[in-house]
């Protein structure tokens, strides 16, 4: 049974099949799968920096359709409407800015290790900020390993004495 929901599943290479798993499981009646793509060059600008950072941006592009075509193909179950939205930029803005549209969005940890590093710089922003729910999934099913153990919280002891100052000569 379809839910009237509107999802935004943020598809990224590492996860992206637990994401769209994800969605499948709340069986909206709408999709938006969305790919950020970002190009970087490390290190100074050469004479072709601009013909070097388009052909980057051309084979992300190329590379993003062809992971939302294999998201669409695993979603694609009949009775759900899918898009699907290539964008290039900063994530956080281009998420949060699709995210304005949806009822909720989903994504995926960036990596199956339990802690704050199993969440990238991008992705926290946008959990703390979205202006919709948000729905995060671990990669593969759940974290390597057993939970790590809660750090005990110190004793609260007596407070230590100030130094006595030192008499002037």
């Amino acid at each position: 049974m379809a839910r009237d929901l509107k999802v935004l599943a943020w598809i990224t290479e590492s996860g992206w099949e637990a994401c769209v798993d994800a969605v499948a499981r709340l069986e909206p009646t709408e999709v938006t799968l969305m790919h950020v793509a970002t190009t970087e060059l490390p290190g100074p600008r050469g004479r072709r920096h601009e013909q070097v950072m388009a052909r980057m941006a051309d084979l992300a592009g190329e590379a993003a359709q062809a992971l939302l075509d294999d998201a669409v193909e695993r979603l694609d179950q009949g009775g759900v409407t899918i898009f699907t939205l290539p964008e290039s930029g900063w994530p956080e803005d281009v998420v949060m800015q699709a995210a304005a549209e949806a009822d909720l969005l989903v994504l995926t940890r960036d990596n199956r290790h339990p802690g704050p590093h199993s969440i990238e710089h991008a992705s926290r922003f946008v959990v703390d900020h979205a202006p919709c729910d948000v729905l995060v999934v671990w990669p593969g099913g759940g974290p390597d390993g057993p939970p790590p153990k809660p750090k005990p919280k110190p004793k609260p002891g007596a407070k230590p004495k100030p130094k006595p100052k030192p008499e002037p000569r």
